[in-house]
């Protein structure tokens, strides 16, 4: 089996971790933007020495939409490629997989795709007029999650689907191991609440800190992560009285994540869902869990779906009840272990790269054997 898995994700090298567990008959090419343009910075691709890599120039890499490659560059290279199978992670209103589509007929191999979506979202022309034509050519989606396929089946899309994280976590690395000398070094010792994440107004800051602001006791909370919010959180902060307990580190490198979730006691994705967004997965929550550490999210979008009933969730914009959860994990040492050891569970049943990597092969094969099916 040749696949050809295109899109903006695989540019980074963490976000190929899943398919390490492909078999050896599957060849797997990969095509990405040569670099990949965010709202905080500009990151290089990093280029694959496990699989053929092919790096392109596309313009738009931080748009959802407007996202494309050199057209003549990918149509040349995809004929080269041969594929059975091609997988372009993008939703169908991208642009890059609008130029997939247009060459479908002749490569002669069905084409996936992967939605995010779930938002009812209205596109503007000619955005509109590429998600209805993407739909209606694909052979087959993966949505990230229930409500994101459900979104899909209410645009018109009938084609197989499959409900699969797009990316997993590697349970070794991620694994409960306290790290008492990182605490130490960051001057924790006590009782501490961690985020790791986009200091961004959509991830719930400004709740958070009111929830921190009301809690009693001794306690301290640690976050992670760079942002628009950052300057103004930690002024908050200070107005509020609990600067001193608030530490600050900027954004770290995916490989030391799992030393500082070793160092927190209880993880919070607080996220709020606006007009135009809410939470599509929080990957986080699925990395504290594998390393055994409680989590608390809001109900905005699908982290209930992600934690299920290894994790306590409070209803989102509500600082109240996300204190009460704090300080309920805070005063019970055996309810933190039992969320702990659930979440742990919950990930090495479900979330795991080598779990989805096969949900991932199971669904190209059922779409192919669909296909060979309705070519006899």
């Amino acid at each position: 089996m040749r696949v050809v898995v295109i899109g903006r994700t695989y540019a980074l090298e963490i976000n190929r971790a899943k398919w390490t567990y492909l078999p050896d008959e599957v060849r797997l090419f990969l095509v990405t933007p040569d670099k990949i343009r965010h709202t905080l910075k500009v990151y290089p691709a990093e280029l694959s020495t496990r699989w053929p890599h092919f790096l392109l120039k596309a313009w738009g890499t931080n748009r959802l939409s407007g996202f494309a490659f050199h057209p003549l560059k990918l149509w040349s290279l995809l004929r080269s490629l041969r594929p059975d199978l091609i997988q372009v992670d993008e939703e169908p209103s991208s642009l890059a997989l609008l130029e997939v589509m247009l060459l479908k007929r002749g490569l002669k191999c069905p084409v996936l795709f992967f939605s995010w979506e779930n938002l009812p979202i209205r596109y503007r022309w000619p955005f509109s007029a590429i998600r209805r034509f993407n739909l209606h050519r694909a052979d087959g989606a993966i949505a990230g999650t229930q409500e994101a396929g459900q979104r899909l089946r209410e645009a018109g899309f009938s084609g197989p689907m499959a409900v699969i994280p797009q990316l997993g976590v590697d349970p070794e690395r991620f694994a409960p191991r306290r790290n008492d000398s990182l605490r130490r070094q960051l001057g924790l010792r006590t009782f501490t609440i961690g985020y790791l994440g986009r200091l961004v107004p959509e991830k719930g800051l400004w709740v958070l800190l009111d929830a921190l602001s009301s809690l009693q006791g001794d306690w301290q909370c640690l976050l992670v992560g760079e942002g628009p919010l950052r300057e103004k959180g930690l002024q908050q902060a200070q107005r509020r009285s609990i600067r001193e307990r608030v530490f600050w580190i900027p954004t770290v490198p995916h490989t030391a994540v799992p030393e500082y979730l070793n160092t927190i006691d209880v993880v919070v994705l607080p996220s709020l869902t606006t007009e135009r967004w809410k939470e599509q997965f929080g990957h986080i929550l699925i990395e504290a869990m594998a390393c055994g550490v409680p989590v608390i999210g809001s109900d905005s979008g699908a982290i209930p779906e992600v934690i299920g009933d290894a994790g306590l969730i409070v209803p989102e914009g509500n600082p109240l009840a996300l204190a009460q959860a704090i300080d309920f994990l805070r005063s019970s040492e055996l309810q933190r272990a039992t969320l702990g050891r659930k979440g742990r569970e919950r990930v090495l049943a479900l979330y795991t790269n080598e779990r989805i990597c096969r949900q991932t092969l199971g669904f190209w094969q059922e779409v192919l054997d669909a296909r060979t099916s309705f070519c006899r």
